[in-house]
Formats: structure tokens, C-alpha cells, sequence
């Protein structure tokens, strides 16, 4: 069950938020980020709880202060195809709402999440007054839409373990390493990373025993820890 926390317009992650390194809204003027300080909604989650799902209608966006998500679609049979993974600051539920349409995935918390909800009434408020707002929007549909071509010809293209090598790359790009500088910050179920790579569970799990034999990556239950980058990047291809 989604747990909504008390509307705090003083919350302390706004100003990161919405600081120019981070948020699409940096192009808003004063007057307009007070508005979405006043009228935004703070909401958490427990590992494994849906923040939306699939084929619900959009009531805003959301912008992920706390905490890893990952965004998945419904496959063949019901199988999970995750389409990639979120984390603090990242904007989520757009698209749909863009559209005018369901949300094409699901979203749920990896770990203890906490989100900004922007409802649907002042974002579209917020494009019609400012056309820089509008222009963010295009770019990001844009780089979406590219992101979604490459990943297509990846799958299309590369061998399975070239993608859970990949994927692997993709974890420590979005996650970053723990304090030892070679543990990915994640913890995920192989279903999870299976998803990830298009491959299901025994043919993920044997990959990434081949590349711990190979002594490329160590595997350390739900952890993976990187011991020759260049290997692995090797590993994954990147010629395509």
C-alpha cells in the first residue's frame, strides 16, 4: 500500500531537487517553483511496493529523492522485462501522462523509497506558461526514444552474455560503487537481473558464473563486485 507522509512544503530535498544539476524544472522562475513546493505531495515506499502499474491511468509525475526503482513491463506469459532502473532525482511517470495515456510499465521500490508526486493539473499548467518547461519535455521524450532504438539493437544483436555484461555496466553507471570502490550499490534477485539483460533466470545466473570463473566480476549473493572493469567492458562489446 502506498504510504502518503504529511505534505511538508519546507521539505529539505526541494532545493536539491529542483537545483540546476538535477531537475528538468531548473528553467522554472520563482513564482512557478514556489508552486510546485506548495502543491507537491511527498509519498513512501517499502521494498517491493508499487509506486504505479501498468495500464493505470497517470495522476502526475514523480521525482525519486530516496531510494532505487525499477521500471518493468509486463512480457510473454507474464515474464517481467525490466526497462531500465531509476534513482535519486530521476523523473518518472511522464511520458504516460505526456501522452495522455496508461502507463506502458510499472514502477517499484528496490529498496526504502521516497518520492516527490507533482500532480497532473499543475505540471500541465506549469508547459502552458513556460515554453522552456515544454522544450525539457521534448528532449527527454527524444533521448528516450533513442535509448529505447539502442537497447532494441542490443537485444537484437548481442549475445546473452555480452547483455549480462552490460547490464552489469548499467548497474554500476546508475548505482555507483559502495565505500570499497568495487561493489555495485544494488541489491537485486536474479528475476530481477534477468529481466534486465532479456534473458530469463538459469540462463542470467550461468553467465554470471561464467564471468566469476573467468574472475571478471565476484559474485557475493544478491552483490556484484567488479574485479577487472576492463574485462568487463570488453565482455559487453561495445562496438554495436
Amino acid at each position: 500500500m502506498i504510504k502518503l507522509k504529511q505534505l511538508n512544503n519546507s521539505c529539505e530535498a526541494c532545493d536539491t531537487c529542483l537545483a540546476p544539476n538535477f531537475s528538468v524544472f531548473n528553467c522554472l522562475t520563482d513564482d512557478e517553483i514556489a508552486q510546485l513546493k506548495m502543491e507537491h505531495s511527498d509519498l513512501s515506499f517499502r521494498y517491493g511496493e508499487l509506486i504505479f502499474k501498468e495500464k493505470q491511468l497517470p495522476a502526475g509525475i514523480y521525482i525519486i529523492t530516496k531510494g532505487k526503482v525499477k521500471v518493468s513491463k509486463s512480457g510473454f506469459e507474464g515474464r517481467e522485462q525490466i526497462v531500465r532502473f531509476a534513482k535519486e532525482y530521476d523523473l518518472l511517470g511522464y511520458r504516460a501522462l505526456l501522452s495522455n495515456d496508461r502507463f506502458s510499465c510499472s514502477a517499484s521500490a528496490i529498496s526504502a523509497t521516497e518520492v516527490c508526486f507533482f500532480p497532473k493539473d499543475l505540471i500541465f499548467r506549469l508547459i502552458e506558461n513556460n515554453s522552456k518547461l515544454a522544450l525539457r519535455f521534448i528532449k527527454i521524450l527524444a533521448d528516450d526514444t533513442r535509448n529505447a532504438e539502442e537497447k532494441a539493437t542490443h537485444m537484437a544483436q548481442k549475445t546473452v552474455r555480452e547483455r549480462v555484461a552490460e547490464s552489469i555496466l548499467i548497474l554500476k553507471e546508475v548505482y555507483g560503487f559502495e565505500e570499497d570502490g568495487n561493489t555495485i550499490n544494488a541489491n537485486l534477485k536474479r528475476d530481477e537481473f534477468a529481466g534486465l539483460a532479456g534473458t530469463v533466470r538459469e540462463t542470467a545466473t550461468r553467465f554470471l558464473s561464467e564471468l566469476h570463473s573467468d574472475k571478471i566480476i565476484c559474485i557475493e549473493g544478491k552483490k556484484i563486485r567488479i574485479l577487472d572493469l576492463q574485462k568487463l567492458e570488453r565482455s559487453a562489446n561495445p562496438t554495436y
